[in-house]
């Protein structure tokens, strides 16, 4: 579990939200950001707007728990723009040669079907199907350790085809198309080149192999057998960690937005925890 919150430790956190000013339109809405970050850095068991809402605000003004969920679930800020800049200010060591892209599932399970992309399909960390979410996630395996640097949400196609309704309410029309999760995969392996990101090599979970073709065009060789099955484990040890401690799979709205507003956040904390690491890893 996450320690409790410290004086220092909260001070610091502070100055880190602070390097975030330029991604909110609102001096608001870096208000509602800091607050959300602490609430996913203490040691509560749940880390859904709610939750922390009570914990780090007025337990009893249904005014303030609201206001959080609307900066998570319908405030206008960009989920991309807030992991690029938590890649931007992760610790030089996280940069590191040499290092391997890890591009793995993240599996959010789930009651119900009507949140986004929610449907019985096989999640592979757990090795058989459930009803779940699943997120494409690249990560980074250095001498630093595994951090993730991007997500995005997967939505079967299926699930397009079944619940069209339901996705022309949740989801903005530039994503509603079917795209395999290799392709996601590419996508985002792009931008993080594009931004100076670089490993020598490569593995992924089973699923992606069409991904292969952009680890070239990045430079990185494929590693397969037990040296690609021993990093895939560090990364899914640290990625179950992080999941467990920050609360990635609590997020409880229903709407392509918020989901990767929440994740941005995740991802956001798990950036903090790598800046306490420090640079001398």
């Amino acid at each position: 579990m996450l320690p409790p919150p410290e004086p220092d430790r909260l001070t610091r956190l502070d100055a880190y939200a602070d390097r975030f000013a330029d991604v909110f339109a609102r001096s608001d809405q870096l208000r509602w950001f800091r607050l959300y970050l602490r609430g996913l850095l203490d040691a509560g068991d749940r880390k859904n707007a709610e939750a922390i809402a009570a914990r780090v605000g007025d337990s009893g003004s249904a005014d303030f728990a609201q206001a959080l969920q609307h900066f998570v679930g319908h405030s206008p800020w960009g989920a991309g723009r807030l992991m690029a800049r938590t890649r931007e200010l992760l610790p030089a060591s996280a940069r590191r040669p040499p290092g391997t892209w890890v591009v793995h599932d993240g599996v959010v399970p789930k009651k119900g079907r009507h949140s986004v992309g929610t449907q019985r399909q096989f999640a592979r960390p757990l090795g058989r199907k459930v009803n779940c979410q699943v997120a494409v996630v690249v990560g980074r395996d250095g001498p630093a350790g595994y951090v993730p640097l991007a997500v995005r949400l997967y939505l079967p196609g299926y699930w397009l085809r079944e619940q069209k309704e339901l996705a022309e309410k949740t989801v903005p029309a530039e994503f509603r198309g079917h795209a395999p999760k290799a392709q996601i995969a590419a996508g985002l392996l792009t931008e993080l080149v594009r931004e100076g990101w670089a490993a020598d090599a490569a593995v992924a979970d089973e699923g992606y192999g069409a991904t292969t073709a952009a680890f070239e065009q990045a430079g990185a060789r494929v590693v397969t057998g037990r040296a690609a099955e021993a990093v895939s484990a560090r990364a899914g040890r640290e990625w179950g960690r992080l999941t467990a401690e920050l609360g990635f799979d609590h997020f409880e709205g229903r709407a392509w937005l918020g989901w990767h507003h929440h994740a941005a956040l995740v991802l956001a904390a798990a950036g903090f925890l790598a800046s306490e690491a420090g640079e001398d890893q």
